[in-house]
Parts: structure tokens; sequence; C-alpha cells
């Protein structure tokens, strides 16, 4: 499955306040998931979940919602991390 458009939905920061803005479909004009993906992103933010679960960094705005890491690799690192160590 491809990933969602990564200049549909983006991240400003004005102070301290963060803010998640998306643009409407092109020829519809209609919001479609993009709202839903809006404020899932925001609300994971808010609760400071919006980082890489290897290496720390914030994710970038084009990764999809549920992602945990912040690229192939780190995710790879865990996954290798994983299978030495078994619970």
């Amino acid at each position: 499955m491809p990933g969602p458009d990564p200049d549909a939905v983006w991240l400003e920061k004005n102070g301290r306040k963060l803010s998640v803005f998306y643009e409407n479909y092109l020829w519809t004009n209609n919001a479609g998931n993009r709202e839903a993906r809006a404020v899932a992103m925001l609300r994971r933010v808010a609760s400071r979940d919006w980082i890489c679960r290897w290496c720390g960094d914030a994710l970038p705005d084009w990764r999809r919602v549920d992602a945990r890491y912040c690229c192939e690799g780190c995710r790879k690192r865990a996954a290798r991390l994983r299978r030495r160590w078994p619970p």
C-alpha cells in the first residue's frame, strides 16, 4: 500500500503551539481521509508519541500516522535486536 501524499498534511509550529494543516483534494475539494489523518497526527504529537522508537528523532510529516520508526534502517535495527534478544 502506498504511503500518504507527502505534501497533503504538514505540521507547523508557532511559538509553543503546534498545528496540523491539510489540503483538500484537487478536483473534488473534499478533505476525505486527510482530515482524519491530521487529527490522528495531532493526537500523537500531543501525547509525545510522534518520535522514532529506535533513535528518538521526530518522525517526518510524510510518514504514515501509525508509523513507529523514522526510516527503514531504524525499523530493521529494532527488528534485529528483537530477534537477537527474545523475551
